[in-house]
């Protein structure tokens, strides 16, 4: 890296630029910041004093980034947006160009300068609002706020006051990129910087494995509340802004020695999970330290529910959410991912969720440690998004958009997960994350059905193509002078022979033509007399109106006879017309054994009988689900 050096304007020591570009030193002979404007300097006065902070980082380390060339921490900046403060390292590196390292919660966000592209100003810049920042692709804006420069270490690249007032709108991306547009102390944009998190052995620290050691050297210890003098032990020292006392409930600033900023009269709700819990959710084992109470209010009614926060020091926090006895693991998750947020739906790590619902919470009561400025009766807007077992929430204030993906957890177990006494408390209603519990078995039982169905039809159809069989085939033509029903015009069919016992069709066909046939017929087993009757009636019409040409009927008829025995019968056959139409005679034809499309059926019903009733199941479950949310399926 080229460097500068000059005499400080204040103590008249020497000052090295080591980076080409740095415009602000502060001494370190006596701590004053020092502007560089050409070949003048100029103090602006001594800087405060650093805040410790849990940062394993220090000036002078080295690394390399992939892809970017060595690198040193040549300078260090710390920023409070009034909820916090972070540290902000500057990479200088070999070719004299720059980049930042933000570090904030225990996590690391490289960010590289990229060519600012044409954007609104800061008055205008929304949560929620899409900016597209040219080849970096659209990002969404997540937070737009004010920090204040506290203080600083080593150089930086701008000419700005300690104590100033600075802007910037941070962004987030598709495939986990970060970006923040840095307004400076003005309304225009003056700087694009686009990244993504990184972890210290990416960054090519070598130091990693003693450098997280080191974070733990603010350690936890047993103090005592400034309000009742309940004994206070502070988990996550190193992230912990707020605590709030479970003995008094009182709210102590962690920042300012514990001072009281709320004071309640009585301690709050006690928790199911007590602080200092530490349970194992997927690869890692997290720490209960802080537990609220957070509600909304619908037609006059507050409803409320828990949420346990989670600590582990190398993967930062996470949220445990109770709502009537159901349970929710909450992660992060990446805004820039989130897309078709204005359609009723999102959709997030290929998955679609539904909208469930928006509304307003606020925190009611607040125990233990917090990593970000808590107050009782902070409100934000919420809208839930659904698709079971997870939820996707977004959380807006009117300067940030925090989005949240939670997995629904069996009570079970969580008093497993944290080893609690008892059995949990068997919760209410449906949850809106919730899996219906005889989701796996339905599947099982909607298949299991399908194939059945699948094997009842087919058997029909080949059943149909190839069952039954013609027994007997006889064509009759009548008398012309017999009256219809006379007995010159009834006539008796060759004997036949009916193998099986089963069904027996008889089909008569005619060719009527704007009349009819009717056929009383009995079929007759000959050597005990017993009989079937049956009737047929052949009849079709055609004709001509407005419409245009109708057809009805046809010109043959089928009917049916159950459970015939075997034996020898013949068909006993009396017609019957239409006065001065008479048919020229007709055509009967009997089958054995002929397949019924109602027995299809039946067997159809009866298998379709418990899949009907575990689908009803299931859309009373959704329809509870449901009627939590925006869209009730019932106004009951």
């Amino acid at each position: 890296m080229s460097g500068y050096q000059a005499s400080c304007p204040s103590c008249g020591d020497t000052v090295v630029f080591s980076l080409g570009q740095s415009l602000l030193k502060v001494c370190e002979s006596c701590g004053s910041a020092v502007a560089r404007q050409g070949a003048k300097l100029e103090s602006y006065g001594k800087v405060a004093d650093l805040i410790p902070t849990p940062s394993v980082l220090k000036l002078g380390i080295e690394g390399r980034y992939p892809g970017a060339p060595g690198f040193r921490l040549v300078g260090r900046l710390q920023l409070d947006h009034g909820s916090g403060t972070w540290d902000e390292w500057l990479l200088g590196f070999d070719n004299d160009q720059w980049a930042w390292l933000a570090e904030s919660q225990g996590k690391f966000h490289y960010m590289g300068r990229a060519a600012l592209p044409p954007v609104r100003e800061f008055a205008r810049m929304k949560p929620g609002a899409s900016v597209d920042l040219g080849p970096a692709g659209v990002f969404v804006v997540t937070e737009v706020k004010t920090a204040q420069f506290v203080t600083a270490q080593g150089e930086l690249p701008f000419d700005v006051r300690p104590g100033s007032a600075l802007h910037y709108v941070d962004l987030s991306g598709p495939d986990g990129q970060f970006a923040t547009i840095d307004y400076g102390t003005g309304s225009g944009a003056e700087a694009l910087y686009v990244g993504r998190a990184v972890t210290l052995d990416q960054l090519g620290i070598r130091e990693i494995a003693s450098a997280e050691e080191r974070r733990k050297r603010v350690q936890g210890g047993q103090i005592a509340c400034p309000q009742c003098g309940g004994p206070l032990e502070i988990r996550a020292p190193d992230q912990t802004q707020r605590v709030a006392c479970p003995w008094c409930g009182s709210l102590l600033d962690a920042t300012n020695d514990l001072a009281i900023l709320q004071a309640l009269n009585q301690a709050p709700v006690k928790p199911d999970i007590s602080l200092g819990t530490k349970g194992r959710i997927g690869r890692a084992t997290w720490t209960v330290i802080g537990f609220m109470v957070r509600s909304v209010e619908y037609e006059g009614i507050r409803y409320g529910w828990h949420e346990y926060l989670l600590y582990e020091p190398r993967k930062g926090f996470r949220w445990l959410t109770n709502n009537n006895g159901h349970w929710s693991f909450v992660e992060p998750a990446h805004a820039g991912d989130v897309r078709d947020v204005f359609s009723g739906t999102a959709r997030y790590a290929e998955q679609r969720y539904r909208h469930f619902q928006s509304a307003e919470a606020q925190v009611d009561h607040v125990v233990g440690e917090f990593y970000w400025a808590v107050a009782r009766g902070d409100k934000t807007r919420i809208v839930d998004y659904v698709a079971p077992p997870y939820f996707l929430s977004k959380e807006s204030t009117p300067s940030e958009d925090v989005w949240s993906r939670g997995e629904y957890m069996e009570p079970g177990q969580i008093w497993e997960t944290f080893r609690l006494q008892g059995e949990p408390p068997e919760p209410t209603g449906v949850a809106p994350n919730q899996v219906w519990k005889w989701k796996k078995d339905a599947r099982g039982v909607y298949a299991s059905a399908l194939m059945f169905a699948g094997l009842i039809l087919f058997g029909y159809v080949v059943l149909l193509a190839l069952g039954g069989s013609t027994v007997h085939t006889e064509s009759f033509t009548i008398p012309p002078n017999a009256a219809p029903g006379s007995a010159e015009a009834t006539v008796f069919t060759q004997p036949f022979e009916i193998p099986r016992s089963g069904n027996v069709q008889i089909r008569a066909k005619a060719p009527v033509m704007n009349s009819w046939l009717y056929l009383d017929g009995a079929l007759i087993e000959e050597s005990s007399g017993d009989f079937h009757a049956f009737d047929i009636e052949v009849s079709y019409y055609t004709g001509r109106d407005s419409d245009g040409v109708w057809t009805e009927g046809s010109d043959r008829r089928t009917t049916y006879l159950g459970s015939v025995p075997p034996g020898r019968y013949v068909l006993r056959l009396s017609p019957q017309w239409e006065q001065a139409r008479v048919p020229q005679g007709y055509e009967i034809r009997v089958r054995s054994r002929v397949p019924r499309f109602y027995q299809a059926f039946l067997a159809l019903l009866a298998v379709g009988f418990w899949p009907v009733m575990v689908a009803w199941r299931q859309f009373r479950f959704e329809m509870a689900r449901w009627s939590e949310s925006d869209h009730a399926w019932t106004s009951e």
